[in-house]
């Protein structure tokens, strides 16, 4: 028997279809590779900010679209060097050549810079060695904090005066130390 064009063989046959309860979905059809080159710049820019100079190195690496965020200007403004004494054989071994490159390509991208010390020797001229390449920077902030007694004092006063005035004389928005 017909109704309105259609057998009522087919609306019973596509009510059962409609009615039948799905099937879960297996775990491979749930999980699709993430490509992790594909995402937002904005969002591997917010990682990178927390991560320590050598392992944004080693980031940078993995893709083309995270090598452009290491050399996003942002990324630069501000950054911290925590120079204690497991972090400078840590800095040591970043070899002080990757160092020199990011600071040649980023300095005039720096505005807040600071420096967290022990009270070690090695962390003082660690700091030193970095201060003295700051050169063409638009820095805003310098923080010298010593989490110890002041190790700087423990340098030879040329070391680290020559440092300053390297960050000083180059430095024409400095507004804060």
């Amino acid at each position: 028997m017909k109704r309105g064009g259609r057998d009522s063989d087919q609306d019973s046959a596509e009510e059962g279809t409609a009615e039948k309860p799905k099937r879960p979905r297996t775990t491979q059809e749930r999980s699709q590779p993430c490509d992790w080159g594909n995402l937002l710049q904005d969002i591997v820019l917010h990682v990178f900010k927390y991560l320590p100079l050598l392992d944004r190195a080693h980031a940078s690496q993995v893709c083309r679209n995270w090598n452009q965020v290491f050399h996003m200007p942002d990324l630069w403004r501000c950054f911290e060097f925590e120079l204690n004494q497991p972090a400078t054989s840590y800095l040591k071994a970043t070899h002080p050549e990757l160092i020199k490159q990011i600071i040649k390509r980023h300095s005039n991208h720096l505005q807040y810079v600071s420096f967290k010390v022990d009270s070690s020797k090695e962390s003082a001229e660690a700091a030193c060695d970095i201060l003295s390449q700051l050169v063409n920077c638009s820095l805003k902030t310098l923080g010298l904090i010593s989490t110890a007694r002041p190790s700087f004092m423990d340098l030879p006063k040329s070391h680290f005066i020559s440092a300053l005035t390297v960050v000083f004389v180059n430095s024409k928005s400095l507004s804060s130390l």
